[in-house]
């Protein structure tokens, strides 16, 4: 690092011709500031002080403390010769100084200031419930069904063979545990000697059995009946009596648990923290406009014109 200050400190004493940048706002602070108003000026360079505050925070990253007053004096020396060459105003220097502002307005205003669920308002609730299922949450469970079809005209004696084969496909089933989904839907066409044909496939043959997955769900997101039956089943991978739906026979799979989850308060505030912040920034922002009087006007033409230039 020593070296590399001291090339830097040749370079700019070295007169050579380097065109002035484009100057684009105010140039940034050169002169350090104190830290606060205890902080001792321990040198000067060329009339500019070097401060205390800087050879403490040079010296806890492990330096010592000579060497500490070096790094921040070489620092002097650096911003001084960069001023020299009118780079307080250019384009990188003050739009990193504008960025330094900006987080540094962040950091105080915003990552300090909201950190409990209070400070939020009425806010936290609305915020919360956008995010909250993975916390907090009943308890789903995934299905796949096999349905021995009927129309909605179906006949008492057509309602009466359905059920029937329904039943004679729970039987083959009832002793399975473990069953998977692909197993199940195998073991219940070996049962019922026909053709499987997934739910809402063309063309189906002249008798046939359909499956199909049903994601995780609740209860009341189901079918009454279906419902009844898969909540019923004891464990995943059993599979459950004929039960009459809308549609048919069917007879149910247990493939997937979701447990409920239900996190008590002082925990779901500590980890719902982090996406209530990132939810609730931009209303932060809006609030700062109208609190100043900001207007922001947007010149769509010019905009426009950007978009056919990318």
């Amino acid at each position: 690092m020593r070296i590399a200050l001291a090339m830097f400190a040749l370079a700019a004493c070295s007169g050579r011709s380097v065109p002035p940048p484009t100057p684009i706002g105010p140039p940034a602070p050169i002169v350090a500031p104190s830290a606060n108003a205890d902080d001792l000026s321990v040198a000067q360079v060329n009339g500019r002080p070097v401060w205390g505050s800087c050879v403490t925070a040079q010296a806890a990253r492990g330096r010592t403390r000579d060497i500490a007053l070096r790094e921040c004096i070489d620092f002097e020396l650096m911003a001084q010769a960069a001023d020299a060459r009118g780079l307080a105003t250019d384009p990188d220097v003050v739009d990193a100084t504008r960025t330094a502002l900006v987080n540094q307005l962040v950091a105080n205003a915003y990552e300090d200031s909201f950190t409990k669920p209070e400070n939020f308002g009425d806010k936290w609730d609305r915020l919360v419930e956008r995010n909250l299922f993975p916390f907090k949450h009943e308890e789903f469970r995934a299905s796949t069904y096999v349905r021995v079809p009927l129309g909605e005209t179906a006949t008492p004696e057509e309602d009466a063979a359905a059920h029937a084969l329904a039943d004679k496909i729970a039987a083959a089933l009832a002793s399975e545990t473990g069953m998977l989904s692909p197993q199940f839907v195998e073991l219940a066409g070996r049962a019922a000697g026909l053709p499987m044909v997934k739910t809402g496939e063309e063309p189906k043959p002249a008798r046939w059995v359909e499956y199909a997955d049903v994601e995780p769900r609740v209860p009341r997101a189901l079918y009454k009946s279906y419902a009844d039956a898969l909540w019923a089943i004891p464990e995943v991978g059993r599979a459950s009596p004929a039960v009459r739906t809308k549609w048919g026979w069917d007879i149910v799979l247990f493939s997937e648990l979701e447990p409920a989850v239900d996190t008590k308060p002082d925990e779901l505030a500590r980890r719902m923290m982090p996406e209530v912040k990132r939810s609730y920034f931009m209303l932060w922002v809006n609030e700062i406009t109208k609190h100043l009087g900001i207007t922001v006007e947007l010149y769509k033409d010019n905009i426009a014109r950007l978009e056919d230039a990318q």
